[in-house]
């Protein structure tokens, strides 16, 4: 068994002429598809291929122009137009290419989070209520400067050319820990498979490569399941120094291999995990039990199905923003708000049915 290559992303150079990003956008398209082909030559599957824009001067509804005329959605290529600051986004441009299937971050006011809160909350309202499925597609920082990570939405390429690299392996490292290795063992093999892969992808693209080594889950490969594995149970005692400790591990291979970048830590996004979801579906899981694991692995408020509300949602952005600025380390926050009760479902595409969960536990 292999670790899947969650995605293979490509991050585009700093271009002023538009000409020129059709032209680098043309090349990802290419690169990423021999990339994938030499990684299925040696057994890994790819899950996804992705460009990450860097900040620049063009308006969101250009590049979105610039897209939609190399087709790069139409080859299986997941868009990043990268971060923006939002007290100078321009919101119907974020809007704008959210509904045309990109992707984008906006990053949070750390001087005045009151203003920053509510404009957040009002721009997923109007996403969510548009299609909840865009919701996905936009996140909120929590870091002053952009990040250049594989994991969409929150992803900006820093201008440099290269190629960035996340992998799924809650899986992986289950059927090893099941077979007798210790956690530790089980994650010194996931680096020798990771340094293979990079290896790999270095001499087919001719680029640097960066790693984001963030444990996440996807659908039943779950990273709860992993946990219960390993012996802590979500909605238990232990299940946050669990988290820790894999977080411990994630660090220290990210640490001594020197590719590191974006947020190398355990994730807990909602929707993406089925153990999860089934929590949801029986009203045993609320926004706050996932908000409280924020303060050890960073992405507890992410992809969370809420009740239709601008001031709830408004106020657990603050507090989501305070554990962030406590923790001192990069994380993000997904919301899609709905019209919809705790337990029934929304159809969020790719993510299928998700049912709601409350923001607190309700009677």
């Amino acid at each position: 068994m292999r670790p899947v290559v969650r995605s293979v992303t490509y991050f585009a150079p700093l271009v002023e002429d538009p000409s020129e990003l059709e032209k680098v956008l043309v090349r990802a398209a290419t690169l990423l598809e021999e990339a994938e082909k030499a990684l299925e030559s040696r057994g890994y599957s790819v899950f996804s291929k992705r460009v990450s824009l860097p900040q620049n001067e063009l308006s969101l509804s250009r590049v979105l122009e610039l897209v939609d005329k190399t087709g790069a959605v139409n080859r299986g290529v997941l868009v990043s137009v990268g971060s923006q600051h939002i007290r100078r986004a321009d919101l119907e441009d974020v809007a704008h290419v959210l509904l045309n299937g990109l992707y984008t971050s906006l990053l949070f006011d750390y001087e005045w989070p009151l203003d920053a809160s509510k404009t957040a909350s009002t721009i997923i309202h109007r996403v969510s209520e548009a299609d909840p499925s865009a919701g996905t597609r936009l996140a909120i920082g929590f870091h002053e400067r952009p990040l250049e990570t594989p994991y969409f939405p929150d992803s900006t390429s820093s201008g440099a050319e290269g190629v960035g690299l996340s992998f799924l392996y809650p899986d992986y490292l289950r059927s090893l820990v099941e077979s007798g290795a210790s956690v530790r063992q089980a994650f010194d093999k996931l680096g020798e498979e990771v340094d293979s892969v990079v290896h790999l992808v270095r001499s087919v693209t001719g680029l640097r490569v960066v790693v984001d080594y963030s444990l996440s889950p996807w659908k039943e490969n779950s990273v709860v399941r992993l946990m219960e594995t390993v012996g802590y149970y979500v909605r238990k005692p232990g299940f946050h120094f669990g988290v820790m400790t894999l977080n411990a591990e994630i660090r220290r291979i990210a640490t001594s291999s020197g590719l590191a970048s974006g947020f190398n830590e355990v994730m807990l996004p909602y929707a993406e995990d089925d153990s999860l979801v089934q929590l949801g579906s029986r009203g045993a899981l609320t926004a706050y039990d996932l908000l409280s694991y924020t303060t050890v692995c960073v992405a507890g408020p992410d992809m969370v199905v809420v009740p239709w509300s601008i001031d709830d949602l408004e106020m657990f952005i603050l507090d989501a923003y305070s554990v962030s600025l406590v923790k001192a380390r990069p994380a993000a926050l997904r919301a899609i708000p709905v019209t919809r009760e705790p337990t029934e479902t929304v159809n969020l595409g790719k993510f299928g049915r998700v049912p709601v969960i409350p923001y607190y536990p309700w009677k």
